[in-house]
């Protein structure tokens, strides 16, 4: 659960803006949008398999453009 304390002479903005930050590094918002529909088993094992492959091509590719491999 995420906790904001308004410090002394804070605008009530600058609390929420805070607050919204706090969120989005808790990732809460995706949470919520990822959850929204139900997804079969089979297709977040998919979804989930394409990610990796993703992350692994891009590593590759920051490695080849560094000069690693």
């Amino acid at each position: 659960m995420i906790r904001v304390f308004a410090n002394e002479g804070e605008t009530v903005d600058s609390v929420v803006k805070r607050f919204r930050r706090a969120c989005e590094n808790e990732g809460i918002l995706q949470e919520i949008k990822e959850k929204q529909y139900y997804k079969k088993p089979s297709l977040e094992k998919k979804l989930k398999r394409e990610k990796a492959i993703k992350r692994i091509k891009r590593k590759m590719k920051k490695e080849r453009r560094l000069g690693i491999i």
